[in-house]
């Protein structure tokens, strides 16, 4: 028999003095955890990473927030300490009895069990797996820490007046590739434009000082995803929170414009942009054009040959490249 993992650990001991029928729920649920706990609770999954959100969804009762009561909630620790703060935060308010915080020690497990253990209590520890998983009761902790941790984490407006929060691509300014990328297609934009990782919609509000038709902003990120709709009010916008790699092939785009991902959590994944190319092939009209920006050292020039000509090839500032490519007739 398998050993449990640190959380079903956890849980298992915690669960013994609650009510037969209790309810759990997790922040970042992950996509491979299979969640076999012996007390067989109510198990609702918040993710809001679309991609993760589809594969949990064969399985489970899966949102994107949490807006619910529930008996135990558990926050498996972001790349962001700030939004993992404010995800404690609305646990706490939201949770009966346990508040669980899961994560591995190169995540930061400890900074968050060393600042936590100093407002409240912690009932258990469980050390296993490179990590740890640590409870408290959510109602002894003081109001004021979860109103400065709400607050940071909130949307806001960031440095350049638009709406992002902490968890989003480059959340306090707009990124450099993105403003060289969008410095290049200038007055080169027309017809139907599709927006791939779009995040909270600067390309996408750049794109609309052009006269096109129509743009579709694609976005994994739900948080991205809201704010993208906060930042931008054009009737020529449709807005998709979605996987970017399950876009119809059937989509009919006179250009795409894009600045892909690279990185999953703490990650890195140069698969993601040249996956990002071939759907961008997949999605564009014969003749049409992709705008893209990506880091110089990524390796996505083999991709584009394959799959485009016309291939122009621009070095940026800062370490990026931009490229430009036609799909052919």
């Amino acid at each position: 028999m398998q050993k449990p993992d640190r959380l079903t650990e956890i849980v298992n001991q915690i669960s013994i003095g609650l009510p037969r029928q209790f309810k759990i729920t997790i922040f970042n649920a992950e996509a491979e955890n299979s969640y076999e706990f012996t007390t067989s609770p109510e198990l609702v999954l918040i993710q809001s990473f679309a991609p993760f959100f589809d594969k949990l969804l064969n399985r489970y009762k899966v949102y994107p927030d949490m807006t619910d009561v529930t008996d135990i909630s558990v926050v498996n620790i972001p790349k962001s300490k700030i939004e993992g703060f404010g995800n404690i935060a609305k646990a706490v308010k939201l949770t009966e009895h346990y508040v669980i915080i899961n994560g591995r020690k190169t995540e930061g497990i400890d900074s968050y069990l060393k600042k936590i253990s100093a407002l409240v209590d912690i009932s258990s520890v469980v050390t296993k797996g490179h990590g740890k998983a640590f409870c408290f009761d959510p109602k002894k902790i003081k109001a004021k820490f979860l109103k400065d941790w709400e607050e940071k984490s909130k949307i806001t407006k960031n440095e350049a007046g638009f709406f992002s929060a902490e968890g989003t691509f480059s959340p306090k300014v707009v990124d450099l590739g993105s403003k060289e990328l969008a410095n290049f297609f200038c007055n080169k934009l027309h017809g139907r434009v599709a927006d791939l990782g779009a995040g909270w919609g600067w390309l996408s509000f750049e794109a609309l000082k052009q006269n096109i038709d129509k743009l579709d902003l694609y976005e994994a990120n739900y948080t991205s995803f809201r704010c993208s709709k906060l930042n931008i009010e054009d009737k020529r916008v449709n807005y998709f929170w979605i996987d970017v790699m399950k876009i119809e092939k059937n989509n009919s785009y006179d250009v795409v414009i894009m600045n892909p991902p690279f990185h999953i959590g703490h990650k890195s994944d140069p698969n993601l942009g040249i996956n990002f190319i071939r759907k961008a092939a997949e999605i564009l009209n014969r003749g049409g054009q992709l705008f893209m920006v990506a880091n110089r050292k990524l390796p996505y020039e083999k991709e584009v040959n394959k799959l485009f000509k016309n291939i122009e090839i621009h070095q940026g500032y800062s370490g990026f490249k931009i490229i430009k490519a036609t799909k052919p007739i």
